[in-house]
């Protein structure tokens, strides 16, 4: 007997798996909406709720040199203008790879998600911590962290991406790092004063939500499939029981 080879690739969750994904998806995203609604009504209250996690975090920035350093280094990297190049790079390369597919479910969960984050940030108009000084664009966008969504939305989705299309083992690793650059670019933003707490709890309630959604309907509507095996020849002179 043949041993069985272990897949070149991590083998795509059925179609079924969806429903589980919308499931755990749909009540994040609410969590995250039901949050943006107290930022808005309820600022100074949550402010309050906020700060001394808020000055705990400046404060640990501020005295660990290392910490400060990885912060400034994840929070540049996760910057829009940053992350954009990397985006096209990645969309161009699975077009050109024939994965179509993939490329679409990359640019409706980060671009898509670009929008949904910024019509919140919109809507409430949050004021930044008093920690550091913004940009005059930055004023009144503080929720959600727009570099916490996209550590979701973006580099999630590049992660998902790494640990199906890639060969395995090295696939998994990568996917992980991807992952936890993502998630990384919540604290990050914490470290440097940026945002509130609730501002990056919200984004990645909100980040995850769309993400889980996203993943669902692309494997309802364009995930890869093998195609089915054709029947068995029958043997000459054996009997046809198909016909």
């Amino acid at each position: 007997m043949v041993a069985e080879r272990t897949p070149r690739v991590w083998p795509l969750p059925p179609r079924t798996a969806a429903a589980r994904y919308v499931t755990i998806g749909v009540p994040l995203f609410v969590a995250g909406l039901l949050l943006a609604w107290v930022a808005s009504t309820h600022e100074s209250w949550l402010r309050s709720k906020d700060m001394a996690t808020n000055q705990w975090f400046f404060d640990t920035g501020g005295t660990n040199r290392v910490l400060h350093a990885i912060a400034t280094g994840v929070s540049w990297l996760g910057a829009g203008e940053r992350v954009l190049p990397i985006l096209i790079l990645v969309v161009v390369t699975l077009f050109a790879c024939r994965q179509w597919r993939w490329a679409i479910f990359v640019l409706v969960s980060s671009q898509v998600g670009f929008l949904i984050s910024n019509a919140i940030k919109l809507s409430v108009g949050r004021t930044r911590p008093p920690f550091t000084e913004v940009a005059a664009n930055q004023v009144g966008m503080s929720f959600p962290s727009g570099h916490t969504f996209a550590g979701i939305a973006t580099w999630g989705a590049f992660a998902i991406v790494a640990l199906y299309l890639l060969p395995r083992p090295w696939s998994t690793g990568l996917a992980i790092a991807l992952l936890a650059f993502g998630i990384a670019n919540g604290p990050s933003r914490l470290l440097l004063g940026k945002h509130w707490v609730s501002d990056v709890i919200a984004a990645w309630l909100l980040g995850t939500g769309w993400l889980l959604l996203v993943w669902a309907g692309f494997l309802i509507t364009l995930a890869p499939r093998p195609a089915p095996a054709p029947p068995p020849t029958p043997e000459p002179g054996a009997l046809d029981l198909t016909a």
